[in-house]
């Protein structure tokens, strides 16, 4: 294949992608999601398809472009995105074990719904989860995580500032990752992973009624921060473990 063909081949596939955000998509969703889809454009098919379909249809799931209760169609996916259906199968099937998406027999894949007592469950895995992370992020932060962190927090300074709420959110979750993340513990980070999906439909990580003050909110993230450091270790699990109790937003 030609490298003009190869091109035009990525560009296309890019496009069906950009294409797929608009599905119940707010516009900060899609916006974000095609500058994500524009980030990654160099890496695009060095992956394996489904792995990259994964990415999206979770990250459309995450920013709420796909909303609780919508149904995931894998011939509208593969049709939007330009791929076979097998690929787009096998992601959803990924996505359905880990809870992201629920199968209905004879209806077919939506996007989880969260049930009553699914808050407290959220509540008591993140909190487990937040406890360990920020004790082993504490142990082993290093100059490059710390900086990941620092820069994470001033966004949230600034969507606070301009009340970009989607975008706040987006980054709250981002830090806790994060910190899952600089503890080097990659079982953690998948753990993490898991419950985000929950935590996110089922509000575990905020009330999007919530009028408080966000900048505050920021400020004590930068106080979570400020506790990763090895001599701190004890404080950081309990105050992250604290946080995560609390149904902050």
């Amino acid at each position: 294949m030609s490298n003009t063909s190869a091109s035009h081949s990525e560009t296309n596939a890019l496009s069906g992608a950009s294409d797929a955000a608009t599905m119940n998509s707010e516009t900060g969703s899609r916006d974000a999601l095609r500058r994500s889809l524009e980030a990654e454009r160099s890496n695009f098919g060095r992956d394996l398809l489904s792995d990259q379909v994964y990415d999206l249809v979770r990250r459309l799931v995450m920013e709420q472009a796909l909303k609780p209760g919508d149904r995931v169609v894998e011939l509208e996916l593969s049709q939007r995105l330009g791929i076979s259906q097998a690929p787009v199968r096998d992601a959803v099937k990924r996505l359905a074990y880990e809870g992201v998406l629920t199968h209905v027999p004879r209806r077919g894949h939506f996007v989880t719904v969260a049930k009553e007592d699914d808050l407290e469950h959220a509540i008591v895995a993140r909190t487990m989860i937040e406890r360990t992370s920020a004790r082993l992020a504490a142990e082993a932060m290093s100059d490059d995580a710390k900086a990941v962190l620092e820069s994470v927090v001033e966004r949230m300074r600034e969507a606070a500032a301009i009340e970009d709420v989607a975008a706040f959110r987006v980054l709250d979750f981002q830090f806790h990752r994060e910190v899952c993340t600089a503890g080097g513990n990659p079982l953690v980070v998948k753990c993490w992973d898991v419950i985000e999906p929950a935590m996110r439909s089922s509000r575990a990580v905020g009330d999007p009624l919530f009028k408080g003050d966000w900048a505050k909110i920021a400020d004590e993230h930068a106080k979570l921060l400020k506790l990763l450091r090895p001599d701190k270790a004890d404080a950081a699990a309990d105050a992250f473990a604290r946080h995560a109790s609390l149904q902050s937003p």
